[in-house]
């Protein structure tokens, strides 16, 4: 597969501190599974700076989606982030082809489990999309930290695909819950993640987020005997 060109069709503030991209994917061939990432370049930069205007993101939304391409991305102050910002819609960029290897395993019989930290949340929204809209069989855990409320990217859609998907279970934390906060709160730990889950044998399990937190849910599954080929990881940062 070769770089295709893909047009801006709309961009904003998700949640505090994180911007949502969207670029039109209708009449592209582009195909990818999900919980892969793929490297956005923008062709016709605003501004411009020494991180140069190409960037690797996860791609945020269900293959089965053939609309749109989602991405998501912390709304740091750089070139790049204000060229989203600011350029035309339908301004062009080109796409890569997708790689990664913390992309959904195929086979459903298989629960999957994810532990994830801040925008590691991207690729995971493309895999609960894909499951709950297919109506795929994976039993799913999401537990997903973040220091408070506003910053969880994507809650309501979780929340709505919990309701709707009965294998699927989210489990958001936060550091500093508000009083009217009925989930969970502090950091995932071994034994919240054991008021949830009862065995550790049978899924496949995805922890993606700053490499702290990665290293820290890594040493939780394998002390509880997790085969380290059903743990994969991507860290960010």
């Amino acid at each position: 597969m070769t770089e295709k060109i893909i047009k801006l069709k709309d961009r904003k503030i998700i949640c505090e501190n994180t911007i949502g991209i969207w670029f039109d994917r209708s009449g592209i061939e582009y195909d990818y599974e999900p919980g892969q990432y793929a490297r956005i370049t923008l062709l016709n930069p605003i501004y411009n700076d020494s991180e140069g205007n190409s960037r690797l993101f996860s791609i945020a939304n269900s293959p089965t989606r053939k609309d749109i391409l989602m991405f998501s991305t912390r709304a740091f102050d750089s070139a790049f982030n204000k060229n989203i910002l600011e350029m035309p819609i339908g301004s062009e960029a080109t796409i890569s082809e997708p790689g990664g290897n913390t992309n959904l395993h195929k086979d459903d019989s298989f629960p999957a489990v994810f532990l994830i930290g801040g925008i590691g949340i991207t690729p995971v929204r493309c895999m609960v999309e894909y499951a709950t809209l297919e109506k795929k069989n994976y039993e799913m855990h999401l537990f997903y930290s973040s220091p408070k409320k506003e910053t969880l990217a994507f809650f309501d859609e979780f929340i709505h695909w919990a309701e709707i998907n009965p294998k699927f279970r989210f489990i958001p934390f936060v550091d500093n819950p508000e009083k009217d906060w009925k989930y969970e709160s502090g950091f995932i730990n071994a034994e919240k993640i054991k008021k949830y889950l009862t065995d550790f044998t049978k899924p496949v399990f995805y922890i993606v987020g700053p490499q702290v937190m990665v290293d820290a849910m890594e040493k939780i599954l394998l002390n509880e005997g997790v085969s380290p080929e059903k743990i994969k990881l991507e860290r960010f940062g």
